[in-house]
């Protein structure tokens, strides 16, 4: 493998000695681009990321520009979503039993057509709302088998030793993307119109099948996989028998219902609580976005952290204060500067749950156990975005925020002793 000399991973190893380590000589924030694999993946990654998200929010313009039905657009977004849900297990088994890279390249292909299609469609005028809802449903499939695979390509690019620093500069760039890509969006559509959004996500998909072709990596294949051990339960096995991982996923779920489910409520937040237009949205989430690159960089930047699981909880209590103030706010610049600690916050969290996931388990259930946090995962949107709603329809917008702030704060406690012990070492 080029650029890496990966040790196996054991879940006896103490997180303490291999979570952040400082890499790249001196310990900076870019550690895992010493190694060549990693740093072409990130590169690849960075321009198919915002070609995605570019897609993201050019696919809501169009639904909403075709139905007029607030509606549609959560089918649509459900349409997207539950496939991950479904088939995430099976992407895990994949991801086990077939080498990553290879997953990476056959669902970046499908991924691109299915982006050109609806290009195509779009450029043509002869778009209907099926179309965006069968094309969406299909991405869909494609991502729940990838995710698993590519949340676990990581650790076969850089070794554990820079692990949590590649995973939380994923977190970066992901986030990053999420910025410039709906701005190039908005850009796109109205110059030359939707369509070219499409197009430009599909070409965007070469970046990431050129990164993956000029790897010179040796493709791993863990052996006791080869012959199907344990199937598709297998990944639920481990983390029930792991000790600490219940609740690692369920503060995570927790957290993720409850905390990450403001940014559902942005829009009636800006018009009906802050009393503000289209650029007090724009504030809002782009105060997002900036915490969030703010909190993937800074974890990436660290070194060791010999308390990780007073971090995680530190961040969920950070996470639940600033979500108390912004509950309060009443005028956008406040608001924002809430919501700024809460991005930062929850990347942290997320990033280093994935972190003690993969850093907890063997080399041969890694891609299953991946499948379990995808799922998990999946199901946090929808879940957050249906209690954010009902809620905010029975007590209003604010009143909802704080409650999910409560019920954060309140998981920390509960959870605490259940988290592994070994965190602390």
């Amino acid at each position: 493998m080029e650029g890496a000399s990966p040790e196996p991973f054991s879940p006896d190893a103490e997180p303490s000695q291999v979570v952040l380590r400082r890499g790249l000589l001196a310990g900076r924030t870019f550690a895992s681009l010493r190694h060549p694999a990693y740093r072409l993946y990130f590169f690849g990654q960075m321009v198919s990321l915002v070609g995605l998200w570019m897609q993201s929010a050019a696919q809501s313009w169009l639904v909403y520009d075709l139905t007029h039905s607030k509606a549609f657009l959560g089918i649509v977004g459900i349409a997207g979503s539950l496939p991950i849900v479904l088939l995430s297990a099976w992407g895990g088994i994949l991801a086990d039993r077939f080498p990553k890279r290879r997953i990476l390249m056959i669902t970046s292909v499908i991924a691109a057509l299915l982006a050109l299609t609806l290009g195509l469609l779009t450029l043509t005028g002869i778009t209907r709302p099926g179309h965006i809802l069968v094309l969406a449903a299909l991405l869909g499939v494609v991502s729940g088998l990838e995710m698993p695979a590519r949340q676990a390509f990581a650790a076969e690019l850089v070794g554990r030793s820079d692990l949590a620093n590649a995973i939380a500069l994923n977190a970066s760039v992901f986030h990053a993307a999420r910025i410039v890509g709906p701005a190039l969006a908005g850009v796109l559509i109205a110059q030359v119109g939707t369509g070219w959004a499409f197009v430009g996500n599909g070409l965007s998909f070469g970046a990431i099948l050129l990164a993956l072709a000029r790897m010179r990596l040796v493709d791993v294949v863990p052996s006791a996989c080869r012959s199907g051990d344990g199937g598709l339960w297998k990944g639920v096995a481990v983390v029930r028998e792991t000790p600490g991982l219940r609740a690692l996923l369920l503060m995570m779920l927790v957290v993720g219902v409850f905390g990450w489910s403001y940014v559902v409520l942005m829009p009636a937040l800006a018009r009906d609580g802050l009393d503000s237009g289209p650029q007090g949205y724009g504030l809002l989430m782009s105060a997002i976005g900036i915490g969030s690159v703010a909190g993937a960089l800074t974890l990436a930047s660290l070194g060791q952290i010999r308390r990780p699981r007073a971090v995680l909880c530190g961040v969920v209590g950070g996470l639940g204060a600033a979500l108390l103030v912004l509950s309060l706010a009443r005028v956008p610049w406040v608001a924002a500067t809430a919501l700024a600690p809460a991005g930062f916050s929850l990347t942290i969290f997320f990033s280093l749950t994935n972190t003690w996931l993969q850093m907890a388990v063997q080399d041969d259930v890694r891609g299953r156990v991946m499948g379990v946090y995808t799922a998990i995962f999946g199901t946090l949107i929808p879940l957050g975005a249906l209690w954010a709603g009902m809620m905010a329809e029975w007590i209003g917008v604010q009143w909802t925020i704080a409650a999910g702030a409560v019920l954060c704060l309140l998981a920390v406690p509960v959870l605490l002793p259940g988290l592994p012990e070994a965190m602390d070492r």
